[in-house]
């Protein structure tokens, strides 16, 4: 299980290095270039959006298992307090630098065809950036405690299976 999380992890981390290279190449792109900062724009969208869902998938599943490994358990309310502490702080990061993502590429469309003012897409584009390095920020910390978790309470399980 460490290593899914690790994965959704480093998938942030391309989100934020997607981010990135997108932004440098849209602020230096020629006209004749733009195609290119449309095709990594595109890409990092997909790679965001994939690790921001799938990590809150990530928390609903190791959730339950220790929910369900820990029922009637003497520390049971503990433990189901703690799993619910972290979904209430991953879900909403991942929820809003998923949004501002996806506003953000909507407004580039938006930019390419004149309806929207280039500088409304910029600002968005560091919100966006913000908002995952957040994200990162907030789901790193809830994925270390939530493997503590994890090795405590279901470590007999993974080598079984």
């Amino acid at each position: 299980m460490r290593s899914v999380a690790q994965f959704l992890l480093v998938t942030t981390l391309l989100t934020i290095a997607g981010l990135i290279a997108t932004m440098v190449i849209g602020f230096t792109a020629s006209p004749a270039h733009v195609a290119q900062h449309i095709l990594f724009s595109l890409g990092t969208v997909v790679i965001g959006l994939f690790s921001q869902s799938m990590t809150m998938f990530f928390f609903i599943g190791t959730g339950k298992e220790i929910k369900d490994k820990v029922k009637g358990a003497a520390e049971e309310a503990d433990i189901v307090n703690r799993t619910k502490l972290f979904k209430s702080k991953v879900f909403p990061t991942a929820t809003y630098a998923m949004l501002v993502l996806m506003v953000t590429f909507i407004m580039g469309g938006g930019v390419g065809s004149g309806k929207t003012p280039r500088f409304l897409h910029d600002v968005m584009a560091f919100a966006t950036l913000a908002m995952y390095g957040r994200a990162y920020w907030v789901q790193l910390r809830a994925m270390m405690e939530n493997a503590d978790l994890m090795e405590k309470y279901l470590r007999d399980e993974e080598g079984r299976g």
